[in-house]
């Protein structure tokens, strides 16, 4: 049985960005690029280094950058709010 949850990820302004399959616990710090799921930002596709950014209001919402060999966006942690499903 997985312990993973569905977390959906909003921007502050409330634009929906996309929902995360995030294992453990603890505060959403980064997020795998291969655990996104349902993404209306497009972020899935960005490359190293990409600063991809609220389409709503422009923000940024995080780096994209290699965590442990994969490819991960690291979070700006005051431009998001997320929601457990």
């Amino acid at each position: 049985m997985s312990k993973d949850r569905i977390i959906k990820v909003k921007c502050q302004c409330g634009q929906f960005l996309f929902r995360y399959s995030k294992g453990g616990r603890g505060r959403l710090i980064k997020c795998y690029l291969d655990q996104i799921q349902d993404d209306g930002l497009g972020v899935v596709d960005a490359p190293l280094g990409a600063l991809p950014a609220c389409p709503a209001c422009g923000k940024p919402i995080g780096i994209v950058r290699m965590v442990r060999g994969r490819l991960a966006l690291n979070l700006n942690q005051g431009a998001i709010q997320k929601i457990r499903i």
